[in-house]
């Protein structure tokens, strides 16, 4: 299972485009790992990067006072509660990398290809 970056997904913004594509390849990393003792700092980073990911889409919605901010936010927090969820059952040895994978690709495929999407719009007549 992986999931594929597309040139469409980008929304306008340099940093925000080579991070997000970052994410599409560290997830791709996760579903292909089988050595269990690489996967946990894997997904660590995938929860981080993708924290740090929303801060810099959330600054640039600040910014460009987007009016769809508030609930890109939101969706933004629900995938990261998502995403702690599933990285919790890491913690405890419980290697469900499926699930992990399942809460990117419901990013990819829902939050990056519709509201992202929304947003580049936005930038494009903003700009």
């Amino acid at each position: 299972m992986s999931i594929e970056w597309l040139e469409s997904y980008k929304i306008g913004n340099a940093e925000i485009d080579a991070s997000q594509k970052e994410l599409f390849e560290l997830t791709n990393q996760i579903a292909d790992c089988e050595d269990w003792m690489a996967l946990r700092p894997m997904i660590v980073s995938l929860f981080k990067q993708l924290e740090q990911q929303f801060e810099l889409e959330e600054a640039l919605m600040t910014k460009v006072a987007f009016p769809g901010a508030q609930a890109h936010t939101e969706d933004h927090l629900h995938l990261l509660t998502r995403l702690r969820d599933r990285s919790m059952d890491v913690g405890k040895g419980h290697m469900n990398k499926k699930a992990i994978v399942g809460v990117m690709t419901d990013w990819a495929h829902r939050h990056v290809a519709n509201l992202d999407a929304e947003l580049a719009q936005y930038l494009a007549v903003w700009a």
